[in-house]
């Protein structure tokens, strides 16, 4: 819940020029300040800053300057944030790879930046040494860790050089949902200014603690955690992934007093699919909320959520050439489940036709973003930057739609759309559906061609703990629910679906696999 303190806050954040600034201005004004807990090892504000000043002076050791790429290929650690925080600090250009990217995808997308230096643990190493670029492993860079070995590199605070207008701090791959990655080009401008209405809307309470379970190499980690937490003076709790925190989630919870943790919905579905034994809604009383986004959250899941567990979870939006636009804020009296809520004060949001026209409240279109928060490009590819905004609102790919009181709605991804017998359906709301019958653990809906109608209807389903489920009474429950004309033609169960580092369902992948079959 905001308040006047959130909103002082966000005015001194404005005043700095990088994150950087922000990190050393929290470091002077709380340095003994537990900044991060990881395993046994805890980091006071000024602590952490002082290992991001060695790690400037080991760049600089390793012949980096300001304007360099370097890239990072890193599971969740303490190391990961010191480099990017050193990166930002020393005016490089960071570009994180998700940790699950193979080395010969890292190798490949790396001709399009050329970085200085890949940084990597054991398990990239052997691949990426043998490429052209230089590369360092973390685990076996001196004799016990990354971070004490900068201790052999501090010096003085490292003096920052001043930034040009709109520079560029990272180098995002975007998840390529609807087709090939793109090189995302995001400034230090963009970053605080994000951060800043994040603040203001009283996003995260100041001093609190936040569990930080989400890959580092995704843009929501960074975005809702880590950069929230530096900004109010707040702890992370940093895990290397949440399926080794899966059976202790919420001990830990009640060990730490959490109060936030982001997640995406394919996490939530575990959660939910957990047998938590023990639980007990005592042990959650200082979460506040939990964020959920990346990929369509249903609103099944968010009320079944609720019931089971007693916290409401937020519906976050946001894309990685957007940061985060939106604020479902469950604080709200008037709050209810299944929006993205309202824009943050620094965003202006537009729903459009077809045509390019603005649509009416409550009619679904493409969701258009405007704002300081946005990215500043694709990298060497100024025509498709240009090819994405229409009247200086950047078109998101999404479709949605805003209610009368100015809540908005994220129904589904445009490309994603079925289009049977010249009707356009979504995806979403089937898969909605599917998820409510009581067998179906998780569930993908895509259009596959069809001579007669154009496209039919395919799901694909993972039942819960192996069950056979039934096609003709799934079918008829479909029919139910959604009409003859919505209901899937074809059913198949698997075990798995393919997901990008986000957790977004790659539904190309099933578009390729189905034309092969």
């Amino acid at each position: 819940m905001k308040s006047k303190d959130h909103f002082k806050l966000s005015k001194k954040i404005e005043s700095f020029d990088t994150f950087s600034e922000i990190l050393s201005y929290r470091a002077n004004i709380s340095p003994e300040k537990i900044f991060l807990i990881e395993d046994d090892k805890v980091l006071t504000y000024k602590k952490f800053n002082s290992l991001v000043d060695s790690c400037c002076f080991y760049f600089e050791k390793n012949g980096v300057a300001p304007g360099n790429v370097i890239s990072v290929i890193l599971r969740n650690s303490v190391d990961y944030l010191i480099i990017y925080f050193a990166a930002i600090r020393s005016r490089l250009i960071i570009n994180p790879f998700p940790y699950h990217t193979s080395a010969n995808e890292v190798i490949q997308k790396a001709q399009d930046i050329n970085p200085e230096i890949i940084f990597c643990h054991n398990h990239h190493f052997k691949s990426l040494s043998e490429s052209k670029y230089k590369t360092i492993n973390l685990d076996k860079i001196g004799d016990e860790s990354f971070s004490i070995y900068l201790e052999g590199f501090k010096n003085k605070s490292y003096s920052i050089i001043p930034i040009i207008d709109n520079q560029v701090a990272v180098y995002y791959y975007s998840s390529g949902t609807t087709g090939g990655p793109k090189i995302i080009e995001y400034t230090h401008k963009s970053m605080v200014s994000g951060q800043a209405t994040m603040v203001r809307a009283g996003f995260s309470k100041l001093n609190s603690v936040h569990l930080c379970v989400l890959p580092l190499g995704h843009t929501a980690s960074l975005r809702y955690t880590v950069k929230q937490c530096i900004c109010t003076g707040s702890t992370i709790v940093l895990y290397e992934s949440f399926w080794k925190l899966r059976s202790n989630l919420w001990s830990e919870v009640e060990k730490h007093k959490a109060t936030f943790i982001e997640i995406v919905p394919s996490i939530l579905i575990a959660i939910l699919n957990t047998p938590y034994k023990d639980f007990n809604k005592k042990q959650v009383d200082s979460i506040s909320f939990i964020g959920c986004g990346s990929a369509f959250l249903p609103k099944n899941l968010q009320d079944s959520f609720e019931k089971k567990f007693g916290i409401k979870i937020a519906n976050l939006y946001g894309l990685s050439e957007t940061g985060a636009t939106h604020f479902d804020d469950p604080s709200q009296d008037s709050w209810k489940s299944g929006s993205i809520g309202k824009p943050f004060d620094i965003v202006e949001c537009k729903i459009f036709s077809d045509s390019g026209e603005e649509v009416k409240d409550g009619s679904d279109g493409e969701i258009g973003i405007k704002g300081p928060g946005l990215f500043k490009g694709y990298l060497n590819n100024a025509k498709l930057y240009k090819k994405c905004f229409h009247k200086e609102f950047f078109m998101t790919g999404d479709i949605g739609r805003r209610d009368k009181q100015g809540n908005y709605y994220y129904t589904d991804r445009k490309k994603d759309l079925i289009i049977k017998g010249g009707i356009n359906i979504v995806p979403s709301h089937i898969e909605e559906v599917l998820q409510s019958y009581s067998f179906v653990k998780e569930a993908a809906v895509i259009g596959v061609p069809d001579m007669l109608l154009g496209e039919t209807i395919k799901c694909f389903l993972i039942p819960k703990n192996g069950i056979k489920i039934d096609v003709d009474k799934i079918r008829n429950y479909c029919k139910d629910k959604l009409g003859d004309l919505k209901t899937p033609t074809t059913f198949e169960f698997v075990d798995s679906l393919p997901k990008g580092p986000s957790g977004k369902i790659l539904k190309r992948e099933l578009r390729l696999f189905s034309a092969k079959v």
